[in-house]
């Protein structure tokens, strides 16, 4: 909701330091919805012009430096530190090219990789067509509806149809936008392959049974809200998108079949189901989650060291701090963001059903955050010096 990013400019500390966004028109269209979804481009044109505001006061702070036209290559773990080798533009080339940190946050994004989701299927039992061709959900996303047109039509021409892969938030905009875009064209219908049941979220049980959702008392509700999937749910546009495909089969708004097909555990039919439609798709949308962004990461033996992987990104605990393939914490290194993730935290609440990672805005600003800095503070204190230049 609007409220959430709000949120992060209240805080009395930084009154002086958000003063100037008084007045801007994206906060105050954000704040007149507060209490719904706002349009995504405004609020990152506010979280832009707000983070431009911190940094400037951060820079301001002694000891604070700001690099910009930096780039991080390469993380070597020694005894529990961070070796970083950097490169930098021209203009930066006075600066060291190693640093040496007790200390290491990273917050570098996520991209969407084709191998992972042929790997994804893969363990499924399931391939795709050899004319197949794997798109971005999170490019298509972007996309005018024209130029979208522009782009899948073609592939079809020659018949097949379009199997998007993904159950959550970006695989049903990824409905909602086809649907749209091929509306009075040819394609009547599109498939949705999804390994976990389609999830809604309700604030509560009345509101579900309202709308007729059957859920599970035990493991679909939050013990602590009383929310119905509140961790996996569907909400905003996309549940009205999930609502309608789950009760008719279809999204009336563009009169768009959509044919749900579940992959996970259960009847072989399914898997039968699966591959008969993947074979006969020239077009799939890659909506299955995000891949960390990360340098490349060396143990002090200067070999590759593989972090491990839970369903939905990166295995971590409470700080941030990633474990490598035998569970090993990596202390001092701090990983957030787009594929990365959080696990739930039961203090918080969730739903016993939820077994992916946690990627709200809330989340990474409050219980994420602090336990992560309170970390960083305990290390500092200790006689090693938190950074060593080489």
């Amino acid at each position: 909701m609007g409220d959430v990013f709000l949120d992060c400019l209240r805080d009395p500390a930084l009154a002086e330091v958000f003063a100037p966004l008084e007045g801007d028109p994206c906060l105050e269209n954000i704040r007149a919805q507060a209490l719904t979804a706002p349009a995504l481009s405004e609020v990152g044109t506010l979280l832009e012009a707000a983070s431009r505001l911190v940094l400037e006061h951060a820079t301001r702070l002694a000891g604070v430096e700001l690099w910009c036209g930096t780039s991080l290559d390469e993380v070597e773990r020694i005894e529990d530190d961070n070796l970083l080798t950097l490169t930098h533009t021209p203009e930066h080339a006075s600066r060291p090219t190693r640093i040496r940190t007790s200390n290491l946050v990273l917050n570098l994004g996520g991209y969407q990789c084709p191998e992972h989701l042929t790997q994804d299927l893969s363990r499924q039992g399931l391939s795709l067509s050899p004319r197949a061709r794997i798109y971005s959900g999170d490019e298509l996303l972007r996309m005018p509806e024209g130029q979208l047109r522009s782009l899948l039509l073609p592939r079809l021409r020659r018949g097949g149809r379009v199997c998007v892969v993904g159950g959550s938030h970006s695989a049903f905009s990824m409905l909602d936008l086809l649907a749209s875009a091929f509306h009075k064209t040819r394609i009547d219908e599109i498939t949705l392959l999804h390994r976990s049941p389609v999830r809604l979220f309700f604030e509560n049980a009345e509101e579900a049974k309202a709308a007729g959702y059957s859920y599970d008392a035990e493991r679909d509700v939050c013990p602590i809200s009383g929310r119905i999937n509140r961790s996996g749910g569907l909400r905003y546009r996309a549940l009205s998108i999930g609502q309608q495909v789950l009760s008719s089969g279809r999204i009336a708004d563009c009169d768009m079949q959509v044919r749900l097909i579940q992959t996970g555990p259960g009847p072989q039919q399914r898997l039968l189901a699966a591959s008969e439609a993947l074979a006969d798709a020239p077009v799939v949308v890659q909506c299955n989650g995000y891949q960390p962004i990360l340098p490349r990461l060396l143990d002090a033996t200067r070999q590759p060291l593989p972090l491990s992987q839970v369903k939905g990104g990166l295995d971590s605990d409470a700080t941030g701090n990633p474990r490598d393939l035998s569970g090993n914490l990596l202390e001092g290194l701090y990983l957030f963001g787009l594929g990365a993730g959080l696990a739930a935290d039961p203090t918080l609440g969730s739903e016993a059903a939820f077994d992916g990672r946690i990627y709200g805005v809330w989340q990474f600003h409050n219980n994420a955050s602090l336990p992560a800095l309170e970390t960083i503070l305990a290390r500092l204190a200790r006689d090693v010096p938190a950074c060593r230049r080489g």
